[in-house]
């Protein structure tokens, strides 16, 4: 009888164990999944800012507010644009990449 009681107690212990384990992983998987979403988003942005030639990338220099995201573009070179793209202003910047926009052959010769 006692080792009946014990055995009852052991698989109730195991079984709301694993029931604690299967809702942290079905949070964890909703929190991964809407990650993955927002990363999808800012990446199709980050898509459409590297089609900008110089002047379109120029005209962005700074931190603004675009379609629901905070870009940061900061001019390292007179070619070189880093840009990065956020959630909000107070979120860690989800993406980052640097563009490379040449002068033009015409921009070289006024120089």
């Amino acid at each position: 009888m006692i080792e009946v009681l014990v055995a009852l107690v052991l698989l109730a212990t195991a079984g709301t164990g694993l029931v604690t384990l299967l809702g942290q992983t079905a949070h964890s998987m909703r929190a991964t999944l809407l990650a993955e979403r927002e990363t999808r988003r800012a990446s199709e942005e980050l898509d459409r800012l590297a089609l900008l030639d110089r002047a379109g990338l120029g005209a962005l220099a700074g931190r603004t507010r675009q379609r629901g995201w905070t870009l940061d573009v900061t001019v390292v070179d007179s070619s070189l644009f880093e840009v990065s793209i956020a959630a909000s202003d107070t979120t860690i910047t989800l993406l980052r990449t640097t563009l490379y926009r040449p002068l033009s052959d015409a921009a070289d010769a006024l120089r």
